[in-house]
């Protein structure tokens, strides 16, 4: 089980941030040069003082490296972890890639290139194209046609149990439901929230909701998923195959229709869980904070706007590419004999 980094509303405010932050980058020569030596090539974190070596700076220009490195790190430009002999120099820090910024690196450095690019590039907060305000008409939605809608029930299992690869599942949940309850038939799905879930939420879920949708977000691998194991004050672990998560499935009068795994490597789960689903949405590679919450945000919100579930799937895919274009293809939807995604409608 592989951990997936961790997320700061980049799905919501892609361009927001990469203003900020280009802003934040600014011009300053060292500055820029530490910033282009950290992102170049290679994985490997460094110290301040192979920095130096490396961009050329002189021993008496320290104090000017360590200022300019301390601002990168201050907004999030930059990591800074602690040595750990790690490299033997005798410093005490060394410094990388931040995810989500190596991800967006060239339109950040666009933004400190070129600042007024700023003040043409619409966001949330400022939707301003050449003066004139952006605005969107909300379709009106009248009280017969919400009664003609079925009721989606998901059952949103949350499990973060390796406190060594921390998730932010609670984030996720949060942005599905602002996606939500934006939609045009929010009131048509609900979803019922089981956070440090173990198995026994699995049956009791299924139970007391009979939810048409059972979601899990958490971590995985090509045999299983793993939930929560019980304990406070130190956290334990239940690995679930997927053979026993199938047959927990099945064992109901009203099998969930749609099985979401948004797990790292949950592919392996299509064989099993297909036998009682119609269609399993899964993960064929590990998967970034970043993409996790992007797609769960943008498919529960096209299926609350009455989309089907392949165009839901579409979006969600769509919006992964947006935030990590190398993540564009790990989601991967899978259906049935006989079932067109193009005709299930949840909503």
């Amino acid at each position: 089980m592989k951990a997936r980094t961790a997320v700061v509303d980049w799905s919501g405010n892609y361009e927001e941030n990469c203003i900020q932050l280009g802003r934040h980058l600014g011009k300053d020569k060292i500055r820029r040069r530490l910033f282009n030596a950290i992102y170049g090539r290679g994985i490997k974190s460094r110290t301040k003082k192979q920095l130096m070596t490396e961009i050329g700076l002189k021993s008496g220009q320290g104090q000017q490296a360590q200022n300019q490195l301390d601002l990168l790190v201050r907004y999030g430009l930059i990591l800074r972890d602690e040595n750990d002999g790690a490299v033997a120099d005798g410093s005490r820090y060394i410094y990388g890639k931040e995810p989500n910024v190596r991800a967006h690196r060239k339109r950040i450095v666009a933004h400190a290139d070129k600042p007024a690019l700023a003040k043409k590039t619409p966001t949330k907060r400022n939707p301003i194209i050449r003066g004139a305000t952006l605005v969107v008409k909300p379709a009106l939605v009248t009280r017969q046609a919400l009664k003609k809608r079925k009721h989606v029930d998901v059952l949103y299992l949350m499990a973060n149990p390796i406190k060594k690869h921390s998730l932010r599942v609670d984030a996720e949940v949060k942005a599905v439901n602002a996606e939500i309850r934006r939609s045009n038939f929010r009131d048509s799905i609900t979803l019922h929230q089981s956070p440090a879930a173990d198995f026994d939420d699995i049956l009791h879920g299924l139970n007391d909701h009979k939810p048409r949708i059972i979601h899990f977000s958490g971590h995985g691998n090509a045999a299983g998923l793993a939930m929560d194991g019980g304990g406070t004050k130190r956290v334990k672990t239940r690995f679930v195959p997927f053979a026993l998560l199938g047959r927990a499935l099945a064992a109901t009068d009203k099998p969930p229709e749609i099985v979401v795994l948004n797990a790292c490597e949950s592919a392996g789960a299509r064989a099993t869980l297909l036998k009682t689903a119609k269609a399993v949405i899964v993960m064929r590679d590990t998967v970034s904070d970043i993409a996790a919450v992007a797609f769960a945000t943008k498919f529960y919100g096209a299926i609350a706007s009455g989309l089907s579930l392949q165009a839901a799937f579409d979006q969600g895919c769509v919006a992964v590419a947006a935030v990590s274009l190398v993540e564009a293809d790990t989601p991967v939807l899978m259906t049935g004999n006989g079932v067109n995604a193009k005709k299930v409608f949840l909503a």
